[in-house]
């Protein structure tokens, strides 16, 4: 009988290079457009979306979303010292879109069951980072419109992410770089 969550080493050194290489690039681009704006905002969780959906494809195993996750998260804790609120909202996310992929199974294409995973976990767990946000603002509740603004916006990058790491999965399968 096949493992389902045994990695082997060189999955596991995809995890780690696309998280590090995720968190990297992340970094970049909010560096390299003044700090954090909408703009970079769209550009980091696009290219953020795009990586993500890329190591889906290439390590198809149940637990590499949640484990690459938690990897860009300790990376990003020990680089900036973020992600520690969000850390536990992050993983329950991403167990939930793990459970829901699946429960999708084999019945529907790699590619879809990648792309609602991400949609699914990146949703959840800006839900629930709003809602940290809500209990952390209960004084003042009209300032959770602003992080509403900002979280539609980060979205609104990850789809944009989405839609391009279609396009980077395709090319890279053209190339022999992934297997289908």
């Amino acid at each position: 009988m096949k493992k389902i969550f045994a990695f082997t080493t060189g999955e596991l050194v995809t995890i780690g290079l696309f998280a590090g290489a995720a968190k990297a690039a992340s970094l970049m681009v909010a560096l390299m457009g003044g700090g954090m704006n909408p703009l970079t905002l769209l550009l980091k969780n696009a290219v953020w979306a795009a990586l993500w959906l890329v190591l889906l494809i290439k390590v198809s195993r149940p637990g590499t979303l949640t484990l690459a996750n938690l990897v860009a998260a300790l990376l990003g804790l020990l680089l900036m010292g973020s992600a520690m609120l969000s850390l536990p909202g992050i993983m329950i996310a991403c167990i939930l879109a793990e459970l829901l992929m699946l429960g999708m199974g084999k019945r529907i294409n790699r590619v879809w069951v990648a792309l609602f995973g991400i949609a699914t976990s990146e949703l959840l767990a800006k839900g629930f980072s709003l809602g940290i946000s809500f209990i952390s603002l209960r004084e003042q509740p009209v300032l959770i419109i602003p992080v509403l603004i900002i979280i539609a916006i980060g979205y609104l990058g990850i789809i944009m992410g989405l839609w391009g790491g279609v396009k980077m999965v395709k090319e890279l399968r053209h190339a022999g770089l992934i297997q289908t």
